[in-house]
């Protein structure tokens, strides 16, 4: 198998959305064991709904055939597709589960994806890098053995950003520094445990 094909495959299962699962799929069965399930199924939902639609509108109309992110221009869709999923599913999280934690963590991961739109026309961060930060470093507080695992893997997910040329390093640096950021205010605001 070349590069190519290892960094594809690392790419995947270093997704925003692999990874957005993995975190709220962990962190309510640690925080609401009761509703883990039913908390998923929700963020599955409300995330399959809108990337599908931008990946569908992106391959149809062939600007973008690559899923509405590779390219700066393509991006402010993503973004305002995100901050609204985020803000309903905070709000969900509040008012139908009652987890303060993970009505903060969707309020503040769309705070995360405001600040990436707004520095993504001098600066197009790397997302798979901002959320697998941002996962590994919540989980990790919660159970190092749940966080551990993302947090070794960034380092390839980085090369992966890298050599399929979807990044440069500062865009690289910059993801992930934007997910440690909001990681650590996320756990100031209310650390889980």
């Amino acid at each position: 198998m070349n590069k190519t094909k290892i960094a594809r495959w690392v790419s995947i299962a270093g997704h925003p959305f692999v990874m957005i699962v993995l975190l709220v799929l962990l962190l309510s069965w640690a925080l609401e064991p009761a509703g883990a399930l039913r908390i998923t199924a929700f963020v599955v939902a409300m995330g399959l709904i809108p990337m599908g639609w931008l990946v569908w509108r992106g391959s149809s109309s062939r600007r973008n055939q690559t899923a509405a992110a590779s390219q700066s221009s393509a991006r402010p869709m993503l973004y305002l597709s995100l901050v609204t999923v985020l803000l309903l599913s905070a709000a969900y999280f509040h008012f139908v589960e009652h987890s303060a934690f993970l009505a903060r963590g969707s309020g503040v991961t769309a705070l995360m994806v405001v600040v990436a739109a707004a520095v993504n026309p001098w600066l197009r961060l790397s997302l798979h890098l901002t959320f697998a930060v941002y996962s590994g470093l919540i989980l990790a507080s919660i159970h190092l053995g749940e966080g551990l695992p993302i947090l070794l893997m960034t380092p390839l997910l980085a090369w992966s950003r890298l050599v399929l040329l979807r990044h440069t390093l500062p865009e690289v640096i910059g993801g992930s520094v934007l997910g440690f950021g909001a990681a650590t205010f996320l756990l100031c605001l209310w650390p889980p445990g």
